[in-house]
């Protein structure tokens, strides 16, 4: 077993108590993935292989991470941002994020909320990055979802007992001929990527339809640097 943090992939409000304990960690462990974009063998029983050596390999990534200690913030963020747009299938994220919606956005309004949205993660990973230590991850098993996506499963375990086990699905992108991408994260049965669609179209539908009202509201969330 690993040793290693939680966190919240692709989530920017939450239920409370859930997300206060797991997001944190669960983002920043998704995020700090070096060279693991590949392409996907046909193959069923390959691609679920491809899928978990993802994930196994992003834990491992992540532990190295932990263990520079003294990175500065700047460094931490840059390194975050770079990896968030490198090994996350963002532009499909982004889109499915905002429902229905997304078709109706300028490409303007695209691109400004993929900016701010982007931004908002990254400053949830480095705010609650100490949060990242002290769990243990357990590998389960890779299951197929169609010919699109891998479902690898696994549990987080927190040593001190201060955390409730928790479980975890990573659903990773496993299209033919195209870059394995992690998609979305789903805790106890809990799709973060669902959840904020959710969030996200009652935002838009409550000012009428407006995608910029949805762009103001997580824009507000970005800290003050």
């Amino acid at each position: 077993m690993n040793s290693l943090p939680i966190t919240t992939p692709i989530i920017i409000p939450a239920s409370a108590a859930l997300r206060s304990i797991v997001m944190p960690g669960l983002l920043a462990l998704t995020m700090v993935i070096c060279g693991l974009i590949a392409p996907v063998p046909a193959a069923a029983t390959d691609q679920q292989d491809a899928a978990t050596a993802v994930v196994e390999a992003l834990i491992s990534d992540v532990e190295a991470l932990l263990e520079v200690k003294d990175a500065s913030m700047d460094d931490r963020r840059s390194a975050i941002t770079a990896l968030l747009d490198a090994h996350f299938a963002m532009d499909t994220i982004a889109a499915f994020s905002t429902g229905p919606y997304w078709r109706a956005a300028t490409p303007e309004e695209r691109d400004e909320y993929k900016r701010v949205f982007r931004e908002v993660l990254v400053s949830t990973i480095l705010g609650n990055f100490d949060q990242l230590y002290g769990l243990e991850y357990t590998a389960g098993k890779a299951t197929p979802k169609g010919d699109r996506f891998v479902v690898v499963s696994g549990i987080f375990a927190d040593t001190t007992g201060a955390r409730p086990q928790v479980a975890v699905n990573w659903r990773v992108i496993t299209r033919k001929g195209k870059p394995i991408k992690l998609f979305d994260i789903e805790i106890e049965n809990l799709s973060l990527l669902v959840t904020q669609q959710q969030e996200n179209v009652a935002v838009i539908r409550k000012n009428k339809g407006r995608f910029s009202a949805l762009i103001d509201v997580i824009r507000d969330r970005i800290p003050a640097q």
